[in-house]
Parts: structure tokens; C-alpha cells; sequence
């Protein structure tokens, strides 16, 4: 009963100033809208890039030529890619030495290409290709491809080289007329014609990459009907092994079996590093927190220095507030209040203050990381633990900085407060 008691009188005084009390709150107001819009964006963007890796699976491995890299300390010279390209390419022996160990479910071998001004036309429309996947339907299963409409690849599209296609949603939505139905219908990469056959579901995109700019062909059509290029920057078309691994079997395992086996089959010598490259999802993981950590940094430095501020407002108006009510101060130890009871009305008062900015600071901060996914690619997602965090925090600092005001109050003479004009 006495708790509410000092949170009515609380809630009054802050009442009788309310520019004053707004004002005061707008530090902390900012500081927790800020740190509410940012970690909904930095949320949403985990939600939607996780959900995006989801579809590469976590129990796959990536064999490779080289290995996955980013920023400044991931680039290398033209001299050492250079090297890298020299390494044998995969074959279809290696899958099938690899298909006999027994962590893996599935394997099979792929081929991409990327850019390169390659462009898909259909009636004197064209558009410029983001991927061109050369793909087998072990490949589409264990990629997580899902057929919107129209059908997947079999084995003998394969056998006979055929020049069919599965597209991206975005390649329907941008090539041909609305209402039009793509399938079956003929398009050109080149001067080479292929039949689509399939419609993949929409993916979205992921780092600046949209995943539903991509075209899927049989594996050994792309060989004979897209050109690949020469040079160091064939490294990045060559074959390549995609290994899922068995259920029951972890992917360290599976990883600890195939570097053992390419070694054996590439002839690495013991004292030799290995001449290919194993990538996993992980390894993704990693790239976007790298990519990410900037963000976080910049957050917690931002809020903390509208907190801050705004603390340093709470501290100096609840002096002045202080000043201003010595005699009421006075008045109230006279009668009986203890030094106790005025130091905890005004540390509630100071609570509450940055409690009520905390509250607007976070139906802003909502209302912010909404309008910025409305207008931008960047998703938003609030949680309720980030909600807590940015009120309580808010409170947390009107309780650390109005400790020197409602120490100093509470240390009143009754008698000089009294007297006090």
C-alpha cells in the first residue's frame, strides 16, 4: 500500500510539469527507440537469413576447389587464385567413391554459373540471368528446390543432354507477359533454345543476391550448350560436390571421412595442405555475423550515448525539482516522514520518469523498424525479450541517476527546508 502510495504521488508530480517531464524524458525516449528500431531490423534480418539457410540445409557439405571467404582478411591475390584454379576438377568417380562412405545420404555433382552478361530471351524480351545452375534431381533435392508448378529433372534429361529448364520466379514475373503461363514455352540463353519445364518456388534473397534470378539445366546440357570461361575465373565454374549427410552421423564426421578420401584419391602427401576445400553452412553463419558485427557495435554505442544523456537530464531536473520543493520536503519530515520515505519518493519519482520514456520509447521504436521495413528490404521482428530489455534498462538508469538527487533531498534540515523561500 505504501509503494502505490509513492508511485500516485510520483505520477502527480510528474503530471503538474508535462513539458517539463517531456523534455526531460526525451533522451531516454530516443536512446530506447533506437535501440528498439535497431535490434527489431537486426532480429528480422537473422529471422529471414537463418530461414534462407534453412533452405541450404545444415547437414550438407560443399566440396570445393576453394574455400568460402569474406572481407579483408578473406582476399587473396590473383597469383595464389591462380594456383587454386590448377586443381583438378571433380568428377563423377569421386561421387561415387564418396556415395560408399557411410555418413552420407546423398551425393552428386554440380556445376554454376555466374553473371557473366548471360541473358535469357523470349520474343524480343530478355532479361540479364543472376546463375545458371547446371543440376541433377539429386541436386534439387538435397538443395531444398521446391517445384511451384511443372516438374523436376529425371535421369534420362540427362542421358540425352536435353535442353530443358527449370526458372525462378523472378525470371517468370519480369520475361513474359502477366496472365501468360511460362511452361512449356521456348526460350534462348544465346543462341541455344530450352523448354521450361518447371517453376521454382520464391526464395527470396540474401546478401544483395536474388535467389529467384536463377535457371537450373541438366548438368551435361550445360556443358555442351553454355560457354564457361578460361583463366583463374573458371575456378569459380568448375564442378562441384554436394554431400548430404546421413541421418544419424554428424557433419563433423562426414567431413572427417571425405577429407580423408579426396586426399587418398587427389594424392596429398601427409605433409601437404589439403587441394580442396570443404564449405558448410556454417561457414555462412559466420560470414553474416562478421558482416552483422558492425551493426551491434554501432547500436550499443548509439543507445548508450542517448541513455547516458538522457540520464544526465533525469539527474539534473530531479535537482531542480529538488530545490524547488524544500519546503514541501520540510513540510513532510515535520510530520513525520523519515529520511527513508523521502529518499524512496524521490528514486520512484526519477523510475517512473524514465519508466514512462522508456514505455513511448518503445512504441516508437516499433513503430520505426515497421515504417523502415515498409520502405526498405529490411525485415523487422520485435520480440518481447527486447521490449523488456529497453524499458528496463530505461528504469535501471533513472534509478542510477537519481540516487544523488534523493540522497540529497532526504539529507534536508527539516527546519532550514521550513524556512527555506
Amino acid at each position: 500500500m505504501q509503494f502505490l502510495v509513492y508511485m500516485k504521488t510520483a505520477l502527480l508530480a510528474l503530471k503538474t510539469q508535462r513539458m517539463r517531464t517531456f523534455l526531460t524524458t526525451l533522451g531516454i525516449i530516443i536512446g530506447v527507440m533506437t535501440v528498439i528500431a535497431m535490434m527489431s531490423i537486426v532480429q528480422g534480418m537473422n529471422k529471414y537469413v537463418y530461414k534462407i539457410l534453412g533452405t541450404i540445409g545444415s547437414n550438407v557439405i560443399y566440396v570445393q576447389k576453394y574455400k568460402w571467404r569474406v572481407g579483408p582478411g578473406g582476399r587473396m591475390s590473383k597469383k595464389e587464385w591462380r594456383k587454386i584454379a590448377k586443381r583438378k576438377d571433380f568428377t563423377n568417380e569421386d561421387v561415387k567413391a564418396i556415395s560408399k562412405l557411410s555418413s552420407i545420404e546423398r551425393v552428386t555433382l554440380a556445376q554454376s554459373i555466374w553473371g557473366g552478361g548471360k541473358k535469357m530471351m523470349y520474343r524480343g524480351e530478355e532479361i540479364e540471368l543472376n546463375e545458371i545452375e547446371g543440376a541433377t534431381p539429386e541436386y534439387i533435392v538435397i538443395s531444398n528446390y521446391e517445384i511451384d508448378r511443372g516438374r523436376t529433372f529425371i535421369e534420362t534429361d540427362l542421358t540425352f543432354r536435353r535442353q530443358i529448364c527449370i526458372v525462378g520466379i523472378y525470371i517468370t514475373e519480369n520475361l513474359f507477359k502477366k496472365g501468360e503461363d511460362p511452361l512449356g514455352k521456348d526460350v534462348y540463353i544465346g543462341p541455344n533454345k530450352f523448354t521450361i519445364v518447371g517453376i521454382l518456388t520464391k526464395r527470396g534473397t540474401f546478401m544483395g543476391n536474388n535467389l529467384d534470378n536463377t535457371i537450373l539445366v541438366p548438368l551435361t546440357t550445360l556443358g555442351k550448350f553454355i560457354k564457361i570461361r578460361f583463366g583463374f575465373r573458371s575456378l569459380f565454374q568448375s564442378p562441384f560436390i554436394v554431400a548430404q549427410v546421413h541421418e544419424g552421423h554428424t557433419i563433423e564426421e562426414a567431413q572427417e571421412q571425405i577429407e580423408k578420401l579426396l586426399r587418398q584419391r587427389r594424392g596429398c602427401k601427409f605433409n601437404e595442405e589439403n587441394n580442396f576445400a570443404l564449405n558448410t553452412q556454417q561457414m555462412i553463419i559466420d560470414i553474416y555475423k562478421k558482416i552483422t558485427s558492425g551493426i551491434y557495435i554501432a547500436m550499443i554505442g548509439i543507445a548508450s550515448l542517448a541513455l547516458i544523456v538522457g540520464g544526465i537530464g533525469i539527474m539534473n531536473i530531479m535537482l531542480v525539482s529538488v530545490v524547488e520543493r524544500t519546503r514541501e520536503i520540510g513540510l513532510r519530515m515535520a510530520i513525520g516522514a523519515k529520511r527513508k520515505d523521502i529518499l524512496i519518493q524521490f528514486l520512484i519519482e526519477a523510475v517512473a520518469l524514465t519508466g514512462v520514456g522508456g514505455v513511448v520509447g518503445v512504441l516508437f521504436g516499433f513503430g520505426l523498424a515497421k515504417l523502415i521495413s515498409v520502405l526498405t528490404p529490411l525485415p523487422a521482428s520485435t520480440t518481447l525479450w527486447s521490449v523488456v530489455l529497453g524499458i528496463g534498462f530505461s528504469m535501471f538508469v533513472g534509478l542510477f541517476f537519481g540516487i544523488y538527487p534523493a540522497s540529497k533531498a532526504s539529507k534536508l534540515d527539516p527546519i532550514e527546508a521550513l524556512r527555506y523561500e
